[in-house]
C-alpha cells in the first residue's frame, strides 16, 4: 500500500545545478558593497550577481545565468532586463 501511495515522491537535492542562459526568479540574500555583486543562495548552490543593488536584499529579482561550475556549486548571473 505505501509503496503506491509514494511511487512518485522525489526529494530535491541541497545542491541544484543550472545552465548558462537559464532564467530564474530567486530572492537576493545578500550584497558585498566592495564588489558591487549581490548573492542569491539557492539551497546550498551560491550563484553570484551583477547588475544588482544593496537596496534588493532580501527581495525577488530575476536573474540569467552567465556560468556555472557544478563540482563547486558556484556560478555568476546578471539582472535580466
Amino acid at each position: 500500500m505505501s509503496k503506491g501511495l509514494f511511487a512518485n515522491w522525489r526529494f530535491r537535492t541541497a545542491y541544484p545545478s543550472f545552465e548558462p542562459g537559464q532564467e530564474l526568479e530567486v530572492y537576493l540574500t545578500g550584497f558585498d558593497e566592495a564588489s558591487g555583486k549581490g548573492e542569491a543562495r539557492i539551497g546550498d548552490t551560491i550563484l553570484e550577481v551583477e547588475g544588482v543593488g544593496g537596496g534588493q536584499v532580501d527581495s525577488l529579482v530575476v536573474i540569467r545565468v552567465e556560468s556555472f561550475d557544478k563540482p563547486s556549486h558556484r556560478g555568476a548571473a546578471r539582472a535580466a532586463d
